[in-house]
């Protein structure tokens, strides 16, 4: 679609400075290179206070640096970080590997937090490495699972101060439902919360469910001490009922399929050459007649919760395998799902269908790969799935990290070479364009649009079409063009400000002031409507204009822009937000948002 106003002609030109090069600092403080980012990891080297390095990537807190030819992870709060506004923002801006792209999405923190934290995000962590019943196997590397699972919420922009943690002994049967109980109490409307639990799943018999169920297992250890799916659905109840988007990573076996040497702690690399270390099974038995496949039902975390009337679009669930399988704790890196969905996540992720971000399920795809190649040949076990349920296109973080580069392979890449502009200029039909936001939308925040015409001729007809929203809040006007060309933010522009609308009210759109004729190409239009509790600060989007209407690329960079920033409230990390009661007497402070799609179609 073109528009009646003068289009003012521009080219959004591709954010590639800092394309695979790497940015020199200095070290504050005396400190070790380690294999890994996490406190446990082996240390390469030490290095000296003053020290001279090429900092790679910021990922969770930590820098991939090179140094004295070795590659390796310090804390980022070492380095000394003096860089300007614009060298930060190229630095570790997008995702740089061969199949991506890099995105500048504003200025990033050198202090290893992709984008300001927000005081409407939550995590609980919980990890169990030794249980109370000494029957029960240890799992060494749940504890570092913790440290993977923090980067995780923090690459989600959850504050340190809303993290909580249960470990070991805490985590008792009875201080896992407490802290969830807690955690209800601090999240207000429209809040997102991140769970993660490392430690033995098990399965038993229920005869009221018609058959075994899958559980966590409790530190103690015991029958006594499990939280199966149903009761886990109903305690996550009331903070589904008001969270913009739950999402739940089990790094456990609910396994069946647990054969008698799955108990066998192997040492490195004794069966398998790609053993990196000690690997354990993530189950334990505690139920002989649940311990083995058996053809009865099961019950997984979504369905539980869907039962409850949860709606399926606003939770995310990730079991480390699924109901028949191990999974594996590696005592030296934690759980291979946590590992692998960390840097996958952080990191390593692919841009699959173009889209300008990085969903869950590209995550999950990513650290599937690495799973599989982790138990390659492996002569007792064959590798575990990853399960994903719920909203698979979820998009945790609207940012995106530069693959960590081998030794050799850190040289500086021209932002003009034929691959980058490749990926960059990928298009997709309007539809496919807006999709990913739309799939970001908070179920419970109901939209209707209706259009006059669905079908508008050529040189003739206007677009109108009204909104109407079950809560208040601030209307967005999306527009891919029939072109499949241009994205266009219709609404609010400059001829028409005010997009607040309230429960019930109709809007009808465009206003008389600034009516938009159809010019063609030929095709379909795509229409996001949504409707967010807090305003969105459009300022820091590009600047090209179409009339009054802001314009962007249906390119990679331009969805990803978009996408970023109407994905969260412009107040979401004020200080004023910060507390429970604040959110929830003042609903600008959540960053959820209602939406609903539209096509019109241009026609001769």
């Amino acid at each position: 679609m073109k528009f009646t106003h003068k289009i003012i002609a521009a080219t959004l030109a591709a954010s590639l400075a800092g394309y695979g090069l790497a940015q020199s600092s200095s070290l504050t403080r005396a400190t070790e290179l380690r294999a890994d980012k996490m406190g446990s990891a082996s240390v390469v080297s030490e290095l000296a206070v003053g020290s001279a390095v090429q900092i790679v990537s910021l990922e969770g807190g930590w820098a991939q640096v090179q140094a004295g030819g070795k590659l390796g992870w310090v804390r980022a709060s070492s380095l000394s970080l003096n860089a300007g506004a614009s060298s930060a923002s190229s630095l570790s801006a997008g995702r740089e590997a061969k199949g991506n792209v890099a995105l500048t999405l504003g200025v990033r923190s050198l202090g290893g937090k992709a984008l300001e934290e927000r005081s409407n995000r939550h995590a609980l962590i919980i990890g169990i490495g030794r249980y109370g019943d000494a029957s029960i196997p240890a799992l060494p590397g749940a504890h570092i699972d913790r440290e993977s699972a923090t980067q995780m919420a923090q690459a989600m922009q959850v504050p340190t101060s809303n993290i909580t943690y249960l470990q070991d002994d805490q985590a008792t049967a009875a201080g896992i439902r407490n802290a969830l109980a807690a955690l209800n109490n601090r999240v207000a409307e429209g809040d997102r919360v991140f769970i993660h639990y490392s430690g033995h799943g098990t399965r038993y018999m229920d005869k009221a469910a018609g058959g075994c169920v899958e559980a966590l297992l409790a530190y103690e250890g015991t029958t006594n001490a499990t939280i199966p799916n149903k009761e886990m659905a109903t305690l996550l109840s009331p903070i589904t009922n008001k969270t913009d988007k739950l999402f739940v990573m089990y790094d456990a076996c609910h396994s069946g399929g647990i054969i008698s040497s799955a108990s066998t702690v192997r040492t490195r690399g004794i069966f398998n050459t790609n053993d990196e270390g000690a690997l354990r099974p993530k189950f334990a038995a505690i139920s002989e007649e649940c311990s083995r496949p058996v053809n009865v039902k099961t019950r997984n975390l979504l369905v539980e919760a869907v039962a409850q009337n949860a709606l399926p679009q606003d939770i995310v669930h990730v079991s480390s395998s699924r109901n028949d399988e191990v999974s594996f704790d590696d005592q030296e890196k934690g759980g291979l799902a946590t590992e692998f969905m960390r840097d996958c996540m952080l990191r390593d992720a692919k841009d699959l269908d173009k889209s300008g971000s990085i969903s869950v399920d590209e995550i999950r795809q990513c650290a599937q790969i690495k799973i599989n190649d982790r138990m390659q040949g492996d002569p007792l076990y064959k590798a575990h799935n990853i399960s994903l349920t719920g909203n698979a296109d979820f998009v945790p973080a609207w940012f995106s990290q530069p693959v960590a580069a081998a030794p050799q392979a850190i040289t500086t890449v021209a932002s003009t070479s034929t691959s980058a502009a490749t990926e960059v200029i990928a298009a997709l039909t309007g539809e496919q364009a807006l999709k990913r936001l739309f799939d970001q939308r908070d179920g419970k925040r109901k939209v209707e649009v209706t259009a006059a015409k669905t079908q508008l001729k050529i040189g003739q007809d206007t677009i109108d079409f009204s909104v109407k929203s079950s809560k208040s809040g601030y209307v967005y006007v999306a527009l891919a063009g029939s072109d499949n060309k241009s994205l266009y933010v219709l609404f609010p522009n400059d001829l028409d400000k005010n997009n607040r609308i309230e429960a019930g009210q109709t809007m009808l759109l465009p206003r008389p002031n600034w009516k938009v004729r159809s010019q063609g190409p030929e095709g379909s239009n795509q229409l996001l409507v949504f409707v967010s509790d807090g305003p969105r600060d459009l300022s820091s989007l590009s600047k090209s204009k179409a009339g009054p209407f802001i314009v962007s690329l249906n390119n990679t960079e331009g969805r990803a822009e978009l996408g970023a920033l109407m994905s969260r409230s412009a107040i979401g990390a004020n200080a004023g937000c910060a507390a429970t009661a604040a959110r929830a007497s003042n609903p600008q402070c959540s960053d959820a948002f209602g939406a609903a799609m539209l096509r019109v179609d241009e026609v001769k």
